[in-house]
């Protein structure tokens, strides 16, 4: 299994929220996405939008970036 990457280091929103958005519809239930970000902006918009939606989300700061490790999540079911 190859690991799900994505570096949006040199990218700022609103490129950054939509490159995660479509790298993120991609996953299934379980499997996890490892984003690189610099931009704060760009960090608290994916991480809000993600957070609403079907994702758990884990941030590391690190010295120059962001590591947001994403993980979807089952829908809650309503039965």
């Amino acid at each position: 299994m190859t690991p799900n990457i994505l570096d949006l280091r040199q990218e700022r929103c609103p490129m950054a929220l939509l490159l995660a958005k479509r790298h993120s519809v991609k996953l299934e239930v379980g499997q996890s996405l490892s984003i690189y970000v610099s931009d704060n902006s760009s960090m608290k918009d994916i991480v809000r939008f993600l957070s609403q939606h079907t994702y758990v989300v884990i941030t590391e700061a690190c010295s120059s970036y962001h590591h947001l490790l994403v993980t979807k999540k089952e829908l809650q079911s309503n039965a």
